[in-house]
């Protein structure tokens, strides 16, 4: 989740909004979601750093005991960047989180505890914290760098559309 001052923002996004608008929907929609995703990006790997290694055993194996594989709820760890609404009026949003399933499960049941014992550790929490604010403030300059390869692809033609 990206949080914003609005008060900060809100001239600077709403004129890239109303330049947004005036493209063609399909490129507007392409480009912003690219945008999203770069900003989205860089929270990867402190989403993996926040979270712990699920099954990792403490202390030592036992002989002939095989090492727990303890990476699965790290390697879950996923992002999205998705629109919702039509061409014309939509809605870009970015997700940094866990794919579905059951590392899905695990990262909520690690997230806010369990009433059979598993306590809770404030994984995205911290992440919100630390990544929140520097994402804040790349999300208008990647709008931006956006913006001018949307205009330069309306300008040389490619990517009509549908007619």
């Amino acid at each position: 989740m990206i949080k914003l001052n609005a008060k900060e923002v809100q001239r600077e996004i709403d004129g890239l909004r109303k330049k947004y608008a005036a493209l063609p929907g399909h490129i507007a929609k392409k480009h912003m979601r690219a945008a999203m995703r770069r900003v989205i990006k860089p929270g990867v790997p402190l989403l993996k750093a926040n979270t712990p290694p699920v099954g990792a055993r403490r202390g030592r194996r036992k002989k002939g005991e095989k090492p727990r594989s303890t990476g699965a709820l790290r390697r879950a760890v996923t992002t999205k960047a998705k629109f919702k609404g039509s061409a014309s009026s939509g809605t870009i949003f970015g997700v940094l989180g866990y794919r579905g399933g059951l590392q899905s499960r695990k990262a909520i049941w690690l997230e806010y505890g369990t009433s059979r014992g598993i306590s809770p550790r404030a994984m995205v929490g911290n992440l919100v914290n630390s990544f929140g604010p520097t994402a804040a403030k790349k999300l208008a300059e990647e709008m931006k760098a956006a913006l001018g390869k949307a205009i330069a692809e309306v300008r040389a033609g490619r990517n009509p559309g549908r007619k």
